[in-house]
């Protein structure tokens, strides 16, 4: 999937962001493009930017709170 503008763009204000999305492999950054992408409403998707830029600063992949189950 092709990475949002708006995704682009706050990903880009956040260099720690930045830095931690260019390590993740292809299939996590797909998921994070898929989950944003699917954002029917702009206000989820807005949402939905804000909430990934701010995991992935913290260096967490898209379903990290089921990684330890």
């Amino acid at each position: 999937p092709e990475i949002n503008p708006e995704f682009a763009a706050a990903l880009k204000k956040n260099k720690a962001a930045t830095k931690v999305y260019e390590a993740f492999s292809p299939s996590c950054k797909r998921e994070y493009l898929e989950w944003i992408n699917e954002a029917k409403r702009d206000a989820t998707r807005t949402t939905r930017i804000e909430q990934a830029v701010t995991w992935i600063a913290e260096g967490k992949q898209r379903n990290w709170k089921y990684q330890n189950c």
